[in-house]
């Protein structure tokens, strides 16, 4: 009896130790400081106070899915402040289950629900790190810019960001390798998850049969077959929400008939690509309204200036990094460049359905979902700086480009911190943010 248990003891602390060390620890200790950070704004002293007091805007709709069940009265504007078919069933199907297994009022469950799936993005975060075996260093830096990202704050308030994010990451990490019914489960149960929480997920659903365009991998029957299963339990989530529309109040569009009641127009899908999307950057009364330091702090509207400035600057950043990617896998220098296509795909998806359903309305949430993009493309550019060999860059230039990166992280870090200050302040005072 003696050697299986100190068998055992050896086998927990050699996995259950790093596992704790490395990965359950970050992760709730930047989890806590999220936390941290946003109670040093609130003018209450405990944490039930400090949360209950920032419900505000989408928060009061999942609170009201969350404790009366989904309605819907009719299409007039008065009807619609009684409907809620507007959003997704994930995160008040969560919050109520968290609420009832913790035994506390819902409006504290919203909280407690986004902090923990908060939690869990960061586990899988760190999870990816390990698994492609990356520095400390660079884990730190990836973890930072994230951290700090301007909206990150939603993460941890009465918002689906955290769900949505977990969610996601959870299915991208286990359907990697659907090399057994286990994964297999896991990436479907995640891909449910996250298509429940956002109709976002039901395009992201198909990312998996990327997979199978891998060489490295045998694209068999049953590798077709695990990945078909995947991406069918992944799409149940959001068209079981149409289904459930359609059974109950006989409309499967509901959602998007009752989204059309938040904007003068239906999305615009070539927004992105038109002159009026960017004409305001070419206004001084935009630039002095945004670098007004009374506006930022006053002004409601500051928020929508500040949301459409984050449309060029994600595209930007889009274009940049793939292709920066594009060309290292160009030259032979990049390695293993399929395992991030689908990371490449999803942060574009993202940003252009929110950029084509915002642009009726001015961008004026765009802070926000352009926060999946940025976590999930740092990712990428963490695999890609991972596995691409930089020896092609000239010696002498190695040094300069060293000391640029540096700066430029540096000054992303500082204004990235200051929006996030800023704009978790004005939450707080419950001011337009996104």
């Amino acid at each position: 009896m003696s050697f299986p248990l100190s068998h055992l003891l050896q086998r927990g602390r050699q996995y259950l130790a790093p596992f704790l060390g490395q990965i359950l620890l970050p992760s709730l200790a930047l989890t806590v400081l999220q936390i941290f950070m946003i109670s040093l704004w609130s003018e209450e002293s405990d944490y039930v106070s400090i949360f209950k007091g920032l419900t505000q805007w989408d928060s009061h709709w999942y609170l009201g899915i969350t404790r009366r069940g989904y309605q819907f009265v009719g299409f007039d504007k008065i009807a619609y402040e009684q409907s809620n078919v507007a959003f997704f069933p994930g995160y008040p199907l969560a919050v109520a289950g968290i609420s009832r297994l913790l035994r506390v009022d819902p409006e504290l469950g919203l909280y407690l629900t986004a902090q923990l799936f908060c939690w869990l993005m960061w586990v899988y975060l760190f999870l990816f790190y390990r698994r492609w075996q990356v520095s400390p260093l660079w884990q730190i830096l990836a973890s930072l810019i994230i951290f700090i990202y301007p909206t990150s704050f939603y993460l941890c308030v009465g918002y689906s960001e955290s769900l949505f994010m977990a969610s996601l990451l959870g299915f991208f990490y286990w359907s990697v390798y659907l090399d057994s019914p286990r994964r297999m489960l896991l990436a479907g149960i995640h891909g449910l998850a996250m298509s429940a929480t956002r109709i976002l997920g039901l395009p992201l659903a198909l990312i998996p049969f990327l997979n199978l365009l891998n060489p490295v991998k045998r694209a068999g029957f049953r590798c077709w077959f695990w990945t078909g299963i995947v991406v069918s339990l992944a799409l149940l989530g959001g068209l079981g929400f149409f289904l459930y529309c359609q059974l109950r109040f006989g409309r499967w569009d509901l959602y998007m008939e009752m989204q059309s009641y938040l904007g003068p127009s239906s999305p615009n899908y070539l927004a992105i690509l038109q002159a009026h999307t960017y004409t305001h950057l070419f206004s001084p009364g935009y630039w002095q309204s945004l670098f007004s330091s009374s506006a930022a702090l006053r002004d409601g509207g500051w928020g929508i200036s500040a949301s459409q400035l984050f449309v060029p600057l994600t595209l930007g950043s889009l274009l940049v990094t793939d292709l920066m990617d594009a060309a290292g896998v160009m030259v032979g220098k990049s390695q293993c460049w399929r395992e991030r296509l689908g990371f490449h795909l999803a942060a574009w998806a993202m940003f252009y359905i929110a950029a084509a359903a915002m642009s009726s309305l001015g961008q004026r949430s765009m802070s926000r979902y352009c926060l999946p993009v940025h976590i999930v493309q740092v990712l990428a550019l963490v695999h890609w700086a991972k596995h691409t060999d930089f020896s092609f860059i000239p010696q002498r230039m190695r040094p300069y480009l060293g000391v640029a990166l540096k700066l430029g992280y540096g000054l992303l870090a500082f204004i990235f911190f200051a929006l996030n200050q800023i704009l978790t302040w004005r939450y707080a005072q419950h001011l337009w943010v996104a």
